[in-house]
């Protein structure tokens, strides 16, 4: 066993995912988008709203879509320009496929076309599903040639469904503003006549539904019935507390601090700072203490202190209160 599956899951670096009322929302849309028979959807939100922490949590997990079905995610990097075949490159680099030396474009969405069918076909299934995350960087022949590899996948009787994952505050150029411009019937029919806003959670019960996953949820070590919530604080789970009890407080100990600073009580929460926030209460507030029994106002001011909330509020320049 490595040194890494012997830490918590709340411990590593790279924490995993957990399910939030705003993944909920984007797994039915994508689910009702697929069952309409479009090809695509647009998740749009903006930055660190948790739309990344949603695409890992839905690529790792299989029950939001009924029956089964292949997923995975590529990251669209940033780029002037692109030459013919490299869409495909890009496609085939993330799938760790080689590549002859010299390959035409059509060579490389064929390749491609094989490898989601054969994954497919070993996940008994006729459904790719494939997230395009930072996708506001696509350029226009990028769509024209998913409008190509999604004719040869129907040709050969799979369906490939495309999510376009995309930064609504960023600065870009036109090029970049494709999905919210003019694209070509073909495309936007396919592909962009479904949107889906990703935003944060909002209000004291998906708060609530958040923490509840990890009083009931969670589970570590694999097979031991122990939540994350028993695990930090086991004598006080043990006594009845769990960890969704302090939704209502966290909510406004949250909503006081950003009055403090100018900012309005309406709000939504980001989940980058969510996640930190209750990640340091179990782990560096509830945790080292034997006699915990729950959390005082300045356990939360000190975990949200931590988190970077503010900071994070201010850096996207929204909500501040009007004179």
């Amino acid at each position: 066993m490595s040194m890494l599956e012997l830490l918590h899951p709340l411990l590593q670096r790279l924490r995993a995912p957990f399910a939030t009322r705003p993944i909920e929302r984007l797994a039915t849309a994508i689910v009702s988008a697929i069952e309409a028979e479009y090809r695509g959807i647009v998740a749009y939100g903006l930055a660190r709203f948790g739309k990344s922490w949603a695409v890992k949590y839905l690529t790792g997990n299989a029950s939001w879509i009924r029956g089964p079905f292949f997923t995975a995610r590529l990251s669209i990097p940033k780029s002037h320009k692109r030459t013919e075949g490299a869409f495909f490159s890009l496609w085939l680099a993330r799938f760790s496929m080689a590549l002859p030396e010299r390959s035409t474009p059509m060579e490389r969405m064929e390749r491609l076309r094989n490898y989601l069918i054969a994954k497919c076909d070993e996940h008994g299934t006729d459904l790719a599903v494939i997230f395009l995350d930072e996708a506001q960087r696509l350029f226009p022949d990028d769509y024209e040639h998913l409008v190509s590899l999604d004719n040869d996948m129907t040709d050969f009787g799979y369906v490939l469904f495309v999510v376009f994952v995309v930064q609504s505050d960023f600065s870009g150029t036109a090029m970049e503003k494709i999905y919210d411009g003019n694209p070509p019937p073909h495309v936007r029919g396919r592909f962009l006549t479904r949107k889906h806003e990703f935003g944060g959670l909002n209000g004291i019960d998906e708060i609530d539904h958040a923490l509840g996953r990890m009083d009931e949820h969670t589970e570590w070590p694999a097979g031991s019935a122990r939540s994350y919530s028993c695990h930090f604080a086991p004598g006080a789970f043990e006594e009845g507390w769990r960890f969704r009890q302090h939704a209502a407080q966290l909510y406004q100990r949250a909503v006081r601090l950003r009055l403090e600073h100018g900012l309005s009580g309406a709000w939504t929460w980001p989940m980058k700072s969510f996640e930190v926030c209750i990640n340091f209460l179990l782990t560096n507030i509830a945790g080292p203490r034997t006699d915990f029994s729950g959390f005082t106002d300045e356990d939360i001011d000190q975990a949200l202190q931590a988190s970077g909330f503010i900071e994070l509020e201010r850096s996207r320049g929204m909500g501040l209160v009007e004179e």
